[in-house]
């Protein structure tokens, strides 16, 4: 069976033929619309790609960095509002995720849902599923994926670009200090001191918040840049100061915009 290439009615317009693949992209449609047909494997190809074709061209973009810092949002604002993208924030896509869950129970104390990687991973889909695709040309999603496993998940959706902000220890806590206006400092003991506490009282915690979510950040960062490999745009916050990490990041979206 001849390929659509070689079909004799283009051989005949082989010039034009090629001229109109190379400035329309035509190869890269082709390339998307038959990897979300393989990843998917749908019964009913040709309906699969009917009811799907807008969605396979948005550009999606994923961006995770350190816990409680405010840098992510930011550049997921900036995109979403710059590009007027949807802007879908995963907290929020959880949370209501399992509000629907919990509507369709009688007993909602009885039938807590535990939040884990499947959780997430099944809110983002059907968050991203129920997209209007028509009405926007792309989405950004906040704090997606975190671990590696939410990472296969995302490479799933054949993202455009997956950003990944990195930072130590040192930096994530300052950073926060900033933000918030508070003074932290963790021992080894797990104590907080801060700087509304008076010299004499120490105020002793098993673990603070903050700490946990940071160890998990970093704990987890390395198994998601193994799993995204060449998808991934990995950013150290220490290179940049706000401004300019929210320039290198559009700078790096403006040939797919």
């Amino acid at each position: 069976m001849e390929t659509l290439l070689d079909s004799e009615t283009l051989k005949k317009y082989e010039e034009e033929t090629n001229e109109y693949i190379n400035k329309k992209n035509v190869e890269k449609l082709f390339d998307i619309i038959a990897k979300n047909v393989l990843i998917n494997k749908p019964d009913n190809v040709y309906l699969y790609i009917y009811n799907n074709i807008y969605s396979f061209l948005l550009n999606k973009i994923f961006i995770i960095g350190p816990p409680s810092l405010k840098i992510t949002s930011t550049i997921s604002s900036s995109i979403a509002n710059s590009f007027d993208y949807y802007h879908l924030d995963v907290s929020h896509l959880v949370s209501s995720y399992i509000s629907s869950k919990e509507n369709d129970t009688q007993d909602k104390q009885s039938n807590q849902i535990l939040i884990n990687d499947d959780i997430i991973c099944s809110a983002v889909k059907t968050h991203i599923n129920n997209l209007d695709a028509k009405k926007k040309r792309g989405y950004v999603i906040q704090d997606f994926p975190k671990t590696n496993l939410q990472a296969n998940s995302c490479l799933q959706y054949l993202p455009s670009h997956v950003f990944v902000l990195i930072a130590d220890e040192e930096y994530i806590y300052k950073k926060y200090e900033e933000e918030n206006n508070v003074k932290i400092i963790l021992d080894t003991n797990n104590q907080i001191y801060d700087e509304q506490s008076n010299l004499f009282e120490i105020k002793e915690i098993s673990t603070h918040p903050l700490e946990e979510k940071v160890k998990e950040y970093l704990r987890c960062i390395p198994g998601v840049l193994e799993v995204i490999g060449n998808n991934k745009n990995v950013i150290n916050l220490r290179d940049f100061d706000e401004i300019n990490v929210v320039d290198q990041v559009m700078v790096t979206l403006t040939p797919i915009i």
